[in-house]
């Protein structure tokens, strides 16, 4: 492991793990880079992808890190597969940084930017000297985030790789057709707010046009409300469509669950009915 690195332009980490807060994990992997980069700032982006979720960890991150300063580096931990075969990996994509495991984590992130570098992360003297097979977030992960915000060049860290090497999660993406826009809920947010897969630039004029519905042909069920915001008169108990804060297109229910009230889960068939102006 290398010594404390002094500099005075180090990045922002922003970390996204799968580890709650009643741990120490997260305390640990900071105090781990604050040791190596003592004047680092932390952003913690969430700590509360549940379990072994890599889709959810994924959409997190891909729907967040563009609110972060150039520069940044993403400390992504959701790794189901710690210790196995899956590769150590870092890379440069855009104007930010990101480590973590090669799992499919940066599924979104790979698909909207450009990538510059790729390394695995097989240069041990950026390490901690013992490296867990259980925790290798403390171990690698955070030690090479440390030293990418203190400006370490990717090329030192490892061997370079090719983005066609890196995983991608096995998603159908929307298919559009001239009525309707197939697609499936790909997250379901803390308050039950059911989003799917489709982005309002696949349908700019979604509030324009004079008929939009949302079918689950699983279940039968239709969808036909739209609403820019929730008004104090509007039906609490009626679920409506709605463009949510990354521009997906999505079904709430003002102050309940739409996920429960509607017994929806994620990755079920959503389809987008519309007219043809």
């Amino acid at each position: 492991m290398r010594q404390p690195v002094s500099s005075s332009n180090t990045a922002a980490i922003a970390l996204l793990t799968d580890f709650g807060l009643r741990d120490n994990y997260v305390g640990v992997m900071k105090g781990v880079m604050a040791g190596i980069v003592p004047q680092a700032s932390f952003i913690d982006l969430t700590h509360e992808i549940p379990p072994q979720d890599v889709l959810a960890g994924a959409w997190a991150l891909g729907t967040g890190y563009r609110y972060f300063p150039g520069g940044s580096v993403f400390l992504c931990v959701v790794d189901p597969g710690v210790g196995s075969t899956r590769a150590p990996i870092a890379f440069q994509a855009g104007d930010w940084y990101f480590v973590g495991p090669d799992n499919g984590l940066f599924h979104f992130v790979l698909a909207e930017q450009p990538v510059h570098t790729i390394v695995k992360l097989t240069n041990q003297a950026y390490h901690l000297p013992i490296v867990s097979a259980t925790f290798q977030g403390r171990d690698v992960f955070a030690p090479v985030a440390a030293h990418i915000a203190a400006g370490r060049p990717l090329s030192e860290l490892g061997e370079m790789l090719s983005v066609d090497t890196l995983r991608q999660l096995e998603l159908q993406p929307p298919l559009v057709k001239k009525d309707r826009i197939e697609s499936e809920i790909i997250y379901i947010d803390q308050f039950g707010n059911l989003i799917s897969s489709i982005h309002l630039n696949l349908l700019p004029d979604f509030f324009e046009r004079s008929t939009v519905r949302l079918l689950f042909p699983g279940k039968q069920l239709m969808i036909t409300e739209r609403r820019r915001f929730f008004a104090a008169s509007d039906d609490e108990q009626q679920p409506f469509l709605y463009v949510d804060s990354s521009g997906y297109i999505g079904i709430a229910i003002c102050n309940g669950s739409a996920a429960r009230q509607l017994d929806i889960q994620r990755g079920e068939a959503a389809t987008l009915l519309f007219n043809n102006k």
